[in-house]
C-alpha cells in the first residue's frame, strides 16, 4: 500500500509534543511493509536543518519531505505553515498514493493535502490528536480556520480517528457522521521496555536518596499541563501536619526519607512561571527540573520514580503515562484527561481538578505499597493487551483497507 502522512511537525521536533511521536511511530511501523512517505515542515522551536535540503530526507528509514517555511515565527504563533514550494510538490506527488493520513487538521499542509486528495479521488483520514474542538488557546483563530477550511477538511474525510470515546463525542459535536468515526488509541513499542536501566541511575544524577519518595511528571512545560496545580498540591503534601498519621495507617516504620518531585520535559513557554511558583513556596530543594530527557535517560527517570503524575487541564491521551505503565509504575491524573475512565481504580487514580483532590490521590498511592503494586502490575498487563504499536498499526491498516 502507498501511504502519505501529513504532519505539520515531525521527528526530530520532539519538543512539539506527543503528536510528533505518534505520527512518527505510525509511519515507522507502516514503512516495514508498505510504501510510506511523510510530508512536513522544517518548523520547530528552532528551524530544522538538513544537509540534503528540504526534500527526500531519510528519517530512520522513513521517507520525509520537509518543506521550508517562509516564516518559522509565524508558524509558531499561528500554527499555520508558509511552505511556498508545497502546493506544487503535493499536487504532483499525491497521485502516487492510495491513501492520505492527516495528523491534526488546523494547518496549511492539511488544507493542501485534503484539497488535492479530493481532486484526485484519493481517500484521506484525519486524526485530530485531541484538537477536534477549537478551545483553550487561539480560539478565535481556530474558529476562523474552521469556518474557512476546518469543517470542510473534516466533513470530506473518508474517516476520522478518535483517541477515546470523549474525542468521538467531540467529532459528533462537529457534525461528523458516527459511521465515519473510528476509535484508534496511541501506543508504545513494548520491546523497548524489556531491558530497563537498573534502579538508582536517575536518583544518583540528581542527588535523590534511595529511600526518598519520587513523584515524576514527563511532558511539555506548558500552561495546559497543570503544573501550577501540581506544585500547589506538592507543597501541601510535604508540609502537611498529618504525615505521622499517614505512616501509621500504612504500617511504614521508617520515615527517614524526603519527598521529591521531578519535572522532565522541554520548556513550552511556562518555565519561568513554574520556577517562580517553586521559589514562592521555597521548594527548590524538593523539585528537580531536568529539561527534556529521551530514550535511556527518560527510562531511568521512569524506573526510579514511585509514581507518575499528569495533572493536565486538558489531555486527550497520555503517551508518557503508557511509558510509565510499561515501567510498572502507577498513575495519577486529573479527570481532564480523556483516559481517566480506564485509569481510575485500575492502573492508578483519577482526581478532580483541584489541589486537595490531587494531593489526596498522590498520597494514597505514595504511602500504600500494596495498592501501588496492584496498579503497577495492571498497567504493564494492559500495555501488552491493548496499547502496543503493532496492535494499533494492524487496526489502522484494516481501516485503510476497508476504505479502499
Amino acid at each position: 500500500m502507498k501511504i502519505l502522512h501529513v504532519a505539520h511537525f515531525f521527528y526530530p521536533c520532539l519538543s512539539a509534543g506527543g503528536v510528533v511521536n505518534a505520527s512518527y511511530q505510525i509511519a515507522s511501523n507502516q514503512s516495514k511493509d508498505n510504501d510510506v512517505k511523510v510530508i512536513s515542515s522544517d518548523s520547530c522551536k528552532e528551524r530544522l536543518k538538513f544537509p540534503n535540503g528540504r526534500y527526500d530526507v531519510d528519517v530512520n528509514g522513513i521517507k520525509v519531505d520537509y518543506f521550508r517555511n517562509l516564516s518559522n515565527g509565524f508558524k509558531l504563533k499561528t500554527m499555520l505553515d508558509t511552505p511556498l514550494a508545497a502546493p506544487f510538490k503535493i499536487r504532483k506527488d499525491i497521485k502516487d498514493y492510495d491513501i492520505v493520513h492527516i495528523h491534526e487538521h488546523r494547518q496549511t499542509l492539511a488544507i493542501l493535502a485534503s484539497y488535492f486528495a479530493r481532486k484526485n479521488n484519493i481517500p484521506y483520514i484525519v486524526q485530530a490528536h485531541g484538537s477536534v474542538l477549537p478551545f483553550f488557546q487561539k480560539e478565535g483563530l481556530k474558529n476562523i480556520f474552521d469556518k474557512v477550511f476546518g469543517f470542510k477538511i473534516l466533513h470530506n474525510a473518508s474517516c476520522v480517528f478518535a483517541l477515546t470515546e470523549v474525542e468521538k463525542e467531540q467529532y459528533l459535536k462537529m457534525g461528523i457522521d458516527e459511521d465515519k468515526i473510528e476509535i484508534v488509541p496511541l501506543g508504545i513499542n513494548l520491546e523497548e521496555y524489556e531491558d530497563l536501566p537498573s534502579f538508582g541511575r536517575f536518583r544518583s544524577k540528581f542527588n535523590i536518596g534511595e529511600s526518598d519518595k519520587l513523584i515524576l511528571f514527563v511532558g511539555r512545560i506548558h500552561e495546559i499541563k497543570g503544573l501550577d496545580l501540581l506544585i500547589d498540591a506538592f507543597n501541601d503534601l510535604i508540609n502537611q501536619n498529618s504525615k505521622e498519621n499517614i505512616l501509621e495507617d500504612n504500617s511504614l516504620e521508617d520515615n527517614n526519607y524526603n519527598i521529591k518531585l521531578a519535572i522532565v520535559g522541554p520548556d513550552d513557554g511556562y518555565l519561568t512561571e513554574l520556577e517562580n511558583k517553586i521559589k514562592e513556596y521555597s521548594l527548590e530543594e524538593n523539585v528537580i527540573i531536568t529539561g527534556p530527557l529521551y530514550n535511556d535517560e527518560k527510562q531511568e527517570a521512569l524506573v526510579d520514580c514511585d509514581l507518575f503524575v499528569m495533572p493536565s487541564k486538558y489531555e486527550s491521551f497520555t503517551t508518557s503515562g503508557l511509558e510509565a505503565m510499561a515501567c510498572s509504575k502507577p498513575l495519577v491524573l486529573t479527570k481532564n484527561n480523556h483516559i481517566h475512565d480506564w485509569v481510575d481504580g485500575n492502573v492508578g487514580l483519577a482526581c478532580e481538578d483541584n489541589k486537595d483532590s490531587l494531593r489526596e490521590s498522590i498520597e494514597k498511592i505514595l504511602f500504600d505499597e500494596e495498592l501501588s503494586l496492584i496498579f503497577a502490575e495492571n498497567g504493564r498487563k494492559l500495555i501488552k493487551e491493548k496499547y502496543k504499536w503493532d496492535i494499533i498499526n494492524n487496526q489502522i491498516l484494516e481501516i485503510y483497507n476497508k476504505i479502499l
